[in-house]
């Protein structure tokens, strides 16, 4: 009988152990776990699929009135720019997101003056920017989609269209940003 206290004894000193190893595993695990989700590289944590389509419209015109004036009349819905983004989940919850970026391109920057094409590319630059910002909102729709498990994505949608129209009205559609011509 004393053998068998022994070998019981030994047998719980393993066996606690052993459950402590399990603990040191578990909580390794966790961590490492908690570290990939907050890092964004969690198992599920898969980013949605985002493709990008460039689109222009051309402009010719050589003034900065008439520039303003064509962007006006070929832009997209009166716009000098504009952005489309799509979110799309399937019932598994797989995203994708897709933003379409219309921009003016100018035919030939070369026949504007000197003062005008330098004004015309700030501007460009300062639109593509700023068209960015919507872009980015799409994606960050489809993010926050995907943090639901896709519950609730019509409202999320609309959050993030919201926020299209706040940052156009703080921004008087990018003017505060640089999108001017003068």
């Amino acid at each position: 009988m004393v053998r068998k206290g022994k070998v019981r004894t030994a047998s719980l000193e393993q066996d606690r152990m052993s459950m402590t190893n399990v603990l040191r595993n578990i909580i390794k695990v966790t961590l490492a776990t908690a570290l990939c989700v907050m890092l964004g590289a969690g198992a599920g944590a898969a980013k949605p699929k985002v493709s990008v389509k460039n689109k222009t419209y051309e402009v010719d015109a050589t003034s900065v009135q008439g520039l303003k004036q064509q962007m006006k009349q070929r832009g997209p819905n009166g716009y000098w720019a504009y952005t489309d983004w799509y979110v799309r989940w399937s019932g598994s919850c797989a995203l994708s997101v897709e933003i379409t970026y219309t921009m003016p391109k100018h035919k030939n920057e070369g026949k504007m003056d000197a003062a005008t094409r330098k004004s015309w590319k700030a501007m460009v630059s300062a639109l593509k920017a700023h068209e960015e910002k919507h872009g980015a909102h799409g994606v960050q729709a489809a993010r926050e989609i995907e943090q639901t498990r896709c519950a609730n994505g019509d409202a999320v949608i609309k959050k993030w269209n919201k926020q299209d129209e706040v940052l156009d009205k703080r921004t008087r559609h990018g003017a505060t940003e640089g999108v001017v011509l003068n």
